[in-house]
């Protein structure tokens, strides 16, 4: 469902404590990608498209469509072989829950095709599968400095827990249900909670977000699980409410910290919840939040610096969708984040910038956002492609559409974004390299 979201940016825009700035690639031995239409040798560990068709880009009109100097390149998907161990000869299918990267450029899809799957995609092309079982529904998944995902079970035999899945493919449950609750309410009466979303902090803890409800009191609280298994409250006051109206009226405060910018004291509640945490390498967590309130939805991205304070980087505001048309041109200025408009749920944070999605229709003509060379396969998935606007929000208050597509993630100077054709049930996986 569209979260309608008015934005406004604190100009300065503090993710890291500093001006944003992007990452040069070429000075973080990133592999730089394909120059548009043109195939390049593959560097050391970069998954490369094979493509042999060079006829026109999907929705591409019938004049000379300008060129592109950084091309959308797919990186996995579009095969025909559902069991291939190159991520760019297999057939990928399903439902992307979430996509976080590791360090080590792996990318983590969180994929239902039936069944609850993690796909991993090495830096060196290679595609690897981890089921996690039938019957299985996972929402968010975070990675941690060694490769290793977490992942929440809220259904079938592993429901309410976390688990770690470590690159050999092993699991085990770090936290059960109870982590979503323990030591936050010691009165007689039954806590209930629900894990929504997680990240890894720069010390390498998990993070995670739940709604909790106990008693009449409900919202929504970050946790922290200590080296020795412990769990804190790090951010969010559930509050008491009577009905679930009375929760949605008061939700729009949860959008905002409190005038001391204390995390433990935002009030949180019934109709809140964190729907993605980003942490940035400097410490500070990124949360969205989503407020309901008598129909409505609104969402703002608040920072949890390491030093405690609770800031707003977008707020929302409940007056009307508006929004900027989609440019028909990537990384083109497009006007202030105040025009932005209808959010969809997702988050990334990396590199200094910040990335949210929009549910604005893409331009008739895609072709220079889905400008390269690729299968006729590939190429039928991003013509049918159902996108939202994936946009770059920069320090000036500004923002650009960079990418068309679904769930997306940034790492190491690139845009990654998986385009899904829903009606075949096929996606790929392309990136795209942000220009300084």
């Amino acid at each position: 469902m569209p979260r309608l979201l008015t934005a406004t940016v604190a100009l300065a825009l503090v993710i890291t404590g500093c001006s944003i700035t992007t990452t040069n690639p070429s000075d973080t031995g990133t592999p730089q990608p394909t120059q548009a239409g043109t195939p390049q040798p593959a560097a050391a560990g970069t998954p490369q498209a094979t493509a042999t068709d060079t006829s026109p880009s999907p929705s591409a009109s019938t004049s000379q469509a300008p060129a592109r100097t950084t091309p959308f390149e797919i990186v996995a998907g579009g095969g025909t072989n559902a069991f291939a161990e190159k991520a760019l000869d297999a057939q990928i299918k399903g439902a992307v829950w979430d996509l976080e990267f590791a360090p080590d450029g792996t990318a983590n899809l969180l994929i239902n095709d039936g069944k609850l799957r993690l796909q991993r995609i090495r830096p060196d092309g290679t595609l690897t599968k981890v089921e996690l079982g039938y019957g299985q529904v996972g929402r968010r998944i975070a990675v941690g400095p060694d490769g290793s995902a977490y992942v929440n079970l809220h259904s079938g035999e592993k429901a309410d827990a976390v688990y770690r899945i470590k690159v050999d493919g092993s699991q085990t449950q770090v936290i059960g249900f109870n982590a979503a609750v323990a030591g936050i309410d010691d009165r007689p009466g039954e806590t209930t909670g629900k894990f929504t979303a997680f990240t890894i902090d720069s010390e390498g803890h998990l993070v995670f977000a739940a709604n909790v409800t106990k008693d009449g009191t409900a919202g929504a609280v970050v946790r922290r699980v200590g080296a020795d298994g412990s769990v804190r409250t790090i951010a969010g006051k559930p509050t008491e409410f009577t009905t679930l109206d009375a929760a949605k009226a008061a939700s729009p405060a949860s959008l905002h910290p409190t005038a001391s910018g204390s995390p433990l004291d935002w009030p949180t509640t019934a109709a809140v919840l964190v729907d993605k945490l980003a942490t940035r390498p400097d410490g500070t967590i990124a949360l969205e939040v989503v407020a309901s309130d008598s129909g409505a939805v609104a969402e703002s991205i608040l920072a949890l610096s390491p030093a405690g304070k609770l800031s707003e980087l977008a707020t929302s505001q409940l007056n009307g969708s508006g929004g900027a048309a989609v440019a028909p041109a990537p990384f083109t200025r497009e006007g202030a984040v105040q025009d932005i408009g209808v959010i969809y749920s997702g988050l990334s944070v990396a590199d200094g910038l910040l990335a949210v999605s929009t549910s604005k229709h893409p331009p008739e003509d895609t072709s220079l956002y889905y400008n390269g060379q690729y299968t006729p396969t590939q190429q039928a998935i991003l013509r049918e492609a159902r996108a939202k606007a994936i946009r770059l929000i920069r320090a000036d208050g500004s923002f650009s559409t960079a990418a068309l597509g679904a769930e997306f993630a940034l790492h190491g100077g690139y845009l990654y974004v998986v385009c899904r054709d829903f009606l075949a049930d096929e996606l790929v996986l392309g990136r795209v390299k942000i220009p300084a």
